[in-house]
């Protein structure tokens, strides 16, 4: 097999079989040939492993099973470890990519590139237009500071993965929370000098649910990782409580509820009861 264009790392504890397959397909599926690296936890369920033997058995060696041991980031930093490629995506297993994502990203010599993204309902038929993410180089640009870059950017597809392994990897200091992977990550990445490249196209499908994603768990536990994270990056006083209270607003709640609460707030007159 040649070298792969790139390397897409699907780390998944358990998921939806169906789901599973969906992702897995769709990065098998790229216009480019991609080596597809498939981190499992201790417990990822044999239904899932099954789903997982039975693609890579097709694939001509594409795809590859590469167990881990428990928790998000020390599977994502297996999975960075392992990579072959210098470029390495990150696809969750129950999202979905376009067939032109990796190709469109590899255009863009950066450490970090991000693209626009799709939200669908839980069946990935309906699309929930409200809370696309398009992401646009003139508002990315304008922004003055790591953390609103960051969280700007919020899904990523490509990273350089030498940059990635300059910086550690994925910090597992923070456990299983929301933003390890596209928000305290791309922050450490860009404290780090990285080269940021934006592709104004919808490449990834995020399937909005309410499922096991780490955004689901208990507010107030999700409240103690971000907290952590704005102090590892050294982010005090007035600012560092706007951002907990936006996160607050979103922290377990699928993100077309969160769109909906904001739409009822912004139609209630001031001074009105809610």
């Amino acid at each position: 097999m040649s070298a792969p264009a790139a390397t897409i790392l699907v780390p998944v504890l358990r998921q939806e079989d169906a789901w599973l397959e969906e992702a897995i397909r769709s990065a098998l599926g790229q216009s480019v040939s991609c080596e597809v690296l498939v981190v499992t936890a201790p417990s990822t369920p044999p239904g899932n492993l099954a789903v997982i033997h039975r693609l890579a058995r097709d694939a001509g060696g594409r795809l590859v099973l590469r167990p881990a041991p428990i928790g998000f980031p020390v599977a994502l930093n297996v999975g960075f470890r392992a990579a072959t490629a210098d470029r390495v995506g990150l696809l969750l297993s129950d999202d979905w990519l376009e067939p032109f994502a990796v190709e469109a990203c590899l255009a863009l010599p950066a450490d970090i590139v991000s693209t626009g993204q799709r939200r669908w309902a839980a069946d990935g038929r309906a699309e929930i237009e409200s809370i696309r993410r398009p992401v646009l180089t003139r508002e990315f640009e304008a922004l003055s500071t790591p953390e609103a870059r960051a969280g700007y950017l919020t899904h990523f597809f490509l990273f350089r993965r030498s940059k990635i392994l300059e910086v550690g990897g994925a910090d597992e200091t923070l456990g299983d929370a929301p933003g390890i992977d596209d928000y305290d990550l791309v922050w450490v990445l860009l404290e780090h000098g990285a080269s940021v490249g934006i592709v104004e196209r919808f490449c990834y499908n995020y399937r909005d649910h309410d499922g096991e994603r780490l955004t689901l768990r208990p507010p107030g536990e999700l409240l103690v990782v971000a907290a952590r994270t704005l102090d590892k990056h050294g982010v005090s006083g007035v600012e560092r409580e706007r951002i907990l209270a936006s996160r607050a607003r979103w922290f377990g709640r699928p993100m077309h509820v969160v769109k909906a609460g904001l739409e009822r707030e912004r139609s209630v007159p001031s001074g009105s009861a809610p």
